[in-house]
């Protein structure tokens, strides 16, 4: 059983206890929406799916169907800005007897490079990726979930990114508790969705432009890796326990520059403003435990029309404890002319704990 179902059940034991129709204004042409699940890579060309013509081929095969090509992929997955087409994914095929990190891959689905970095959990899941205009990848590591663990991890790298050599990196927080999703903004602030820390947190610039002091990376954490200087870090948005955005998971900007935040265990997705303000509700269900008739949300992404798109782990009880079924669905919610969200639709069902999204410019299915 992977981390990413032990983590989740912890993290949601916590709180027990404690889109083809005139919506669409742009085409989607070009646009192919990366959905991991079951530890294979699907990808969905979002043109097609505007036409109502939904397929996800394998990009990349789990493991354990492949056993010499396959690797094991979860979390977001995130393009490398040098226009090749390769991409950023969470990697960990073998743990923990191979190291889990991320893997980078080129368009057409083969392993060319992985970033490794130490971790204080037992079972690291890599989760979150982007990068920055300086063209440096930022990642989220989960660690342990629950009260009092909180070594959730937010990591910095430098290139090169291609290879499998020592990987270069600096740790920008390593106390976050159930580190998950990661955008970054116009101004270069990275946001992490905190489930178990029940908040949005907002990290800065500048960072370290390289892993030592002069870079300023000069600190060092408990497992010896350099860590910044200094780091700027606020609380971009607390619970929202009134309305049911408490375990924080997916995060997407929208195109007016609101941050979508996906609160899982909940069942529901909201609208912040970019001062940290909840505007409004974009999934709200009737239910407050699962199951929920709208799924349960993790990650999140934002089409370039402004559908956003959300991978539901489809939350389960058994024996008393919550945890991802065996119907994680893909959704889509559409917006009318007038920016109101319509009710969301499922585009797949039947996955295997799908847990992040990735909108990338090229498939390198069938190429």
């Amino acid at each position: 059983m992977k981390m990413s179902r032990a983590t989740l059940i912890v993290a949601f034991s916590l709180i027990v206890f404690s889109c083809l129709t005139a919506f669409a204004t742009k085409s989607a042409a070009g646009e192919f929406l990366y959905a991991p699940e079951g530890n294979r890579l699907r990808v969905i060309d979002l043109e097609q799916a505007a036409a109502g013509v939904i397929s996800a081929p394998v990009l990349i095969e789990s493991a354990a169907s492949d056993p010499v090509d396959g690797r094991d992929i979860n979390g977001m997955v995130c393009a490398l800005p040098d226009g090749s087409g390769a991409f950023v994914a969470g990697e960990d095929t073998g743990q923990p007897d191979r190291p889990a990190g991320w893997g980078v891959f080129s368009v057409q689905g083969q392993q060319i490079g992985k970033l490794v970095a130490r971790a204080g959990s037992r079972v690291p899941e890599p989760h979150g990726c982007a990068f920055n205009a300086q063209g440096h990848l930022l990642t989220t590591e989960v660690g342990d979930p629950g009260f009092g663990a909180s070594n959730g991890q937010l990591i910095l790298w430098f290139p090169p990114y291609k290879g499998f050599g020592p990987s270069r990196y600096c740790k920008l927080a390593g106390d976050i508790g159930t580190a998950g999703g990661l955008v970054i903004d116009g101004q270069g602030r990275v946001y992490v969705a905190s489930s178990s820390g029940r908040e949005i947190l907002r990290f800065s610039p500048p960072f370290p432009t390289g892993p030592d002091a002069a870079g300023g990376g000069g600190e060092v954490d408990v497992y010896g890796d350099p860590m910044a200087d200094v780091v700027a870090r606020e609380i971009f948005a607390g619970a929202h326990w009134w309305r049911g955005l408490i375990t924080y998971s997916g995060l997407a900007f929208a195109a007016n520059g609101h941050l979508y935040a996906s609160s899982v265990f909940t069942g529901r997705i909201g609208e912040f403003s970019p001062r940290g303000e909840l505007v409004r509700m974009i999934v709200e269900p009737d239910t407050w435990t699962p199951p929920h008739a709208t799924g349960t949300p993790h990650g999140l992404a934002v089409a370039a029309n402004g559908d956003l798109y959300y991978a539901d782990l489809d939350i389960v009880w058994e024996d008393w404890m919550p945890g991802p079924g065996e119907n994680g669905r893909l959704w889509r919610v559409r917006f009318d002319e007038s920016g109101e969200p319509q009710a969301p639709e499922v585009l797949l069902d039947g996955l295997a704990f799908p847990d992040g999204l990735g909108i990338l410019p090229g498939s390198g299915v069938g190429d």
